[in-house]
């Protein structure tokens, strides 16, 4: 075998060796971010309304998210917001058409973001879970809160991802009293 067969053998096993590693590559890519589609958030969400007490004829609460990444990538949230309605004793139990069939909470009492004002977008990294809170107040004497809580995906258009919480305030108030 002469230097340049060898040259030769050397520079085909190069170049197949070369082939089989974007093989390879791809063949990972497309297995990790197609198949187990790890791209796209795995991002666990979840609202609650912390009632705190009493004070001057209104309950004061802290509504709550708390937003967790499951995934192996960081991801980009914004428009993260929420709505505060509450149902008083004299209402009527209606549904409406905007929340799927299911009951109207009418009067809404706040509304938002989580973020402060500076802020346009928030972001999540792999296996941390954030927690966000706003205090408000809701009158003693509303019977029921929803809190509806929202955000989107910064990098995937028209993607949002919301959670809800309901709390029986004269459940509450009826414990307080037996106190």
């Amino acid at each position: 075998m002469t230097l340049e067969d060898f040259k030769n053998w050397t520079d085909i096993i190069s170049s197949t060796l070369t082939s089989l590693s974007i093989i390879i590559g791809g063949s990972w890519v497309v297995y990790r971010f197609i198949l187990q589609q790890e791209r796209y958030p795995n991002i666990n969400f979840s609202t609650d309304i912390n009632v705190i007490g009493i004070q001057d004829g209104h309950w004061i609460v802290e509504l709550i998210a708390l937003v967790e990444n499951k995934g192996k990538a960081q991801h980009r949230m914004k428009d993260f917001g929420f709505s505060l309605n509450v149902m008083f004793a004299n209402d009527k139990v209606e549904t409406k058409e905007k929340w799927g069939g299911q009951v109207d909470f009418p009067t809404k009492l706040a509304g938002g973001s989580y973020l402060p004002k500076h802020l346009t977008y928030f972001f999540i990294d792999p296996g941390t879970i954030a927690k966000y809170s706003f205090i408000t107040k809701i009158p003693e004497n509303a019977s029921f809160a929803i809190l509806h809580s929202n955000f989107a995906y910064d990098n995937r258009k028209g993607y949002m991802h919301t959670a809800e919480r309901t709390i029986n305030l004269t459940k509450i108030s009826t414990k307080l009293s037996a106190l």
